[in-house]
């Protein structure tokens, strides 16, 4: 396929925050179908090419071994790109060896080392205190208040750093270390990644001297065939799993009660735990809190339904269009709809929001208990809750993965 500049002047809003709202949803399909694959261009510079496929062809794709992630392979080929345009080489050291950019069969041995330490038993066991820190924190709400600062964000920072054990005092730092390495901005980036590095770095030889039951220390003493993480490997997963489990949480529960609170009787019919549940899924399919995957790098050339990826290039995979694919989900695809039942009654089968494959997101179930937990707490005290103006022109946050709002004002009365 051969790439043109047709779409030019919208190549950043392609992986960018610069749409308002919802407009987002009708760039991406609208892109859709004039083809399966677009060029964007990051903030820092990064040329990448961004797919707009429907869902199977996206989980193909996503389980699709000519698409690597080894962090060797993927930080030279953006810095050759980068050092070729003239542009800082630096890098966010979120691309380093954890389990998100590596490839099989070191793959396995990570992901192995992690689970371990991150067991469902573990998660559903967070379950009553999850519920408990999203109870307390919609009790202090009333009158006029923004949904994003006051609960969807820190309801999952809360829980990821008690789980992680990181101190009270540290979290707010963290956040904003997280927040600069999503920008894809260099100047932003390569302070913040290095700031947490060091942070996130004592913190585990501190657990490693002081073990206890959180899992910074679960992750230093798990081992696969006798091997243990190595350092490196310890801080970039700390680092995934700080990003990973607050940013794209957030996104959920903030993405998830906007869309309800927008839509006439929605927010009324959260009667139930399995309306509460059907609702975030939907939201997960109509609007997900991850726009784009990270970085993948093309080994070997792709052949796609009227293009290629060629071998060489830096890829993301969108998934808005996966979740909106019409040949799943017929003429209503475009709608939110927390009624939807796709085929096999499973609403979690309808979309790409978690990822597919090897990659699939690991704290899926926990992302799953926060949001029906932030849903459920908000809706019973404030039944009659509204937006405090038009959901279209509420601003996204200026992030290139993540898929949030910056702010939702929202009228709440008891």
């Amino acid at each position: 396929m051969q790439l043109t500049a047709e779409f030019a002047p919208d190549r950043q809003a392609l992986v960018g925050g610069s749409l308002r709202g919802w407009q987002h949803h009708a760039h991406e399909d609208a892109l859709a179908r004039t083809g399966p694959v677009h060029p964007a261009e990051l903030p820092n510079g990064l040329e990448v090419l961004v797919t707009t496929l429907g869902l199977e062809a996206t989980r193909t794709l996503l389980g699709d071994n000519r698409l690597s992630k080894d962090a060797a392979g993927l930080r030279a080929a953006m810095q050759q790109q980068l050092a070729d345009k003239g542009r800082p080489t630096d890098l966010s050291r979120i691309i380093g060896p954890s389990m998100l950019n590596t490839d099989p069969p070191h793959h396995r041995k990570l992901r192995a080392l992690v689970s371990q330490a991150f067991t469902p038993r573990r998660i559903e066991a967070l379950r009553p205190a999850v519920e408990r820190t999203a109870a307390e924190l919609v009790a202090g709400m009333s009158g006029e208040v923004d949904l994003i600062s006051r609960l969807a964000f820190p309801l999952p920072l809360a829980v990821i750093c008690d789980l992680l054990g990181v101190p009270a005092e540290d979290r707010d730092q963290l956040n904003r270390w997280t927040a600069a390495m999503m920008t894809e901005r260099p100047e932003l980036v390569v302070p913040a990644s290095d700031a947490m590095v060091g942070y996130l770095a004592g913190l585990i030889e501190y657990k490693r001297e002081r073990p206890d039951d959180a899992l910074l220390t679960a992750l230093v003493q798990a081992r696969v065939d006798g091997e243990h993480l190595t350092p490196e490997e310890l801080v970039t997963t700390a680092i995934l799993m700080v990003v990973a489990g607050h940013e794209t949480t957030t996104g959920l529960i903030g993405n998830s009660i906007t869309a309800l609170l927008a839509l006439p009787g929605a927010w009324e019919a959260l009667t139930t735990p399995e309306a509460v549940g059907d609702a975030v899924e939907e939201a997960a399919r109509w609007d997900p809190p991850v726009r784009v995957t990270p970085h993948y790098r093309v080994v070997v050339d792709i052949d796609l339904p009227d293009a290629v990826l060629p071998a060489g290039a830096l890829v993301m995979v969108g998934l808005g269009t996966a979740g909106r694919d019409p040949v799943v989900h017929g003429p209503t695809a475009s709608r939110f709809d927390p009624t939807r039942r796709p085929a096999g009654g499973n609403a979690a089968l309808g979309h790409a929001a978690f990822g597919h494959g090897i990659h699939y997101c690991l704290g899926h179930h926990l992302a799953r208990i926060e949001a029906r937990a932030a849903l459920t707490a908000l809706r019973e005290r404030f039944p009659d809750a509204r937006l405090a103006g038009d959901p279209a022109e509420f601003p996204r946050d200026d992030k290139v993965v993540p898929n949030t709002f910056a702010a939702v004002p929202l009228l709440l009365e008891r």
